[in-house]
């Protein structure tokens, strides 16, 4: 297998979700209703993906107990709080907050993962990336059309990706202890028992308000931005090394954001440009000065 393939399923699936999930709740769909349907297509798709390839199926108990952490920690706190953010911001403001992710990582694992703690020649890294985070939010948040409550979504946006960051480090600490393929069905289960059977006993599930259009985007929110890009970034973590998967972190926002100009319209301004660079540039500088930098999200070792 070329080994660029699955690093490109991975970035266009990330991207292509994050813009679909923005599309979505642009046309009136809440977040409590998209959640639980796009889990439900993801799992779906993936015994598809299990059913023909005989991947990532397992009955180990012991995965199947850190899948109730990963489910819950990795996946579905994330996934609520970002996409509850994507209700004020759009893609060319939230989807470059993800940016941060990698540096959420980074600190999460300094507590959670043995022998990977923070090194100070991160320290500028993270400084350029914070003073990116506020040139792209204090100036580039309030010169964007659509954007509801700017400060609601940018906290809702920083607590799914400190979050994300947890469930990163904890992913990489239980992919050192079982096969990290075998956590993959484990964490979907979970996560889609979490949001497809809890979530709607406490907040509005309005199936009535998805129109056609919305079925075929949410489906592929979760075909797409949900089994393909986990399952195509565990392939690449087999066939690439550590260097090479951390391109989808830098490639993920940038590809984000010209699918959202081309498709949703949103415009590019200086400050929303220099953010995202300074973000960038600060992730890569820290990830770089970072032993083991585990992949957020994925349970995967790197």
């Amino acid at each position: 297998m070329n080994p660029w393939t699955p690093l490109a399923g991975a970035t266009l699936g990330w991207a292509a979700g994050s813009v679909l999930t923005r599309a979505v709740l642009v046309r009136g769909v809440n977040t409590w209703t998209m959640i639980p349907l796009r889990m439900l297509f993801a799992l779906v798709t993936l015994f598809g993906v299990i059913a023909l390839t005989r991947r990532f199926w397992t009955t180990d108990p012991r995965a199947w107990k850190r899948g109730i952490v990963l489910g819950f920690i990795a996946m579905a706190l994330p996934m609520v709080l970002m996409t509850l953010a994507f209700e004020d911001l759009p893609i060319t403001l939230g989807g470059l907050l993800i940016a941060l992710v990698p540096l959420a990582t980074i600190g999460a694992a300094h507590f959670l993962v043995e022998d990977e703690r923070f090194q100070v020649k991160s320290l500028p890294g993270l400084l350029v990336a914070l003073a990116g985070s506020a040139l792209l939010v204090g100036v580039g948040g309030t010169s964007l059309d659509g954007v509801g409550d700017l400060w609601r979504g940018v906290l809702l946006m920083l607590a799914g990706v400190a979050m994300a960051g947890v469930g990163g480090a904890i992913s990489r600490r239980f992919a050192l202890e079982v096969s990290s393929e075998s956590l993959v069905l484990p964490q979907f289960s979970v996560n889609t028992i979490i949001v497809a059977a809890v979530l709607p006993l406490f907040f509005e599930f309005d199936v009535a308000a998805v129109d056609s259009v919305d079925w075929w985007m949410i489906a592929g929110i979760g075909a797409l931005g949900t089994t393909l890009a986990f399952g195509s970034f565990l392939i690449a973590a087999g066939v690439n090394p550590a260097s090479r998967l951390a391109l989808v972190g830098y490639t993920i926002p940038v590809l984000s954001v010209v699918l959202a100009v081309i498709f949703l319209g949103e415009h590019i301004t200086p400050a929303i440009a220099g953010g995202a660079a300074l973000i960038i540039t600060g992730v890569v500088l820290a990830e770089r000065s970072t032993k083991h930098v585990p992949e957020p999200g994925v349970a995967t070792a790197r």
